[in-house]
């Protein structure tokens, strides 16, 4: 999937993430903050008609992010996701996704996300 079209990263986004975690807003980027722009770049990739995901089977599973560098207030970023691994575990599938955030400088972070598909109950 090509990367997303470049979104800055507003000082509103970034206060108001801040507030609704209860944290200090000093205007640096929340560690957690990108998975409100990873998440739309995924689900591009992983919402195509012929991947045939059922969101009704698909339960969260596990996030992790690798900062390659402080992200502030202003910045623009582009996300590009890829589909790491899909593995069967007893009649369901681990989906392993990866979210590269990359600005002018290059790799700013990487993003990934693991969602537990539910197997067919019948």
């Amino acid at each position: 999937m090509p990367p997303t079209e470049p979104v800055v990263i507003t000082p509103d986004s970034v206060t108001r993430f801040a507030q609704a975690l209860g944290l200090d807003d000093d205007g640096t980027v929340p560690p957690t903050f990108l998975i409100s722009l990873t998440l739309p770049a995924a689900e591009r990739l992983i919402d195509d008609p012929d991947f045939g995901l059922d969101w009704s089977r698909v339960l969260h599973r596990e996030q992790r992010f690798a900062y390659h560098r402080e992200l502030r207030a202003g910045a623009a970023v582009s996300c590009t996701s890829t589909i790491e691994s899909i593995k069967s575990v007893a009649g369901n599938d681990l989906l392993a996704l990866r979210t590269d955030v990359t600005d002018g400088e290059g790799l700013a972070a990487e993003v990934w996300t693991t969602l537990f598909v539910a197997g067919d109950p019948a």
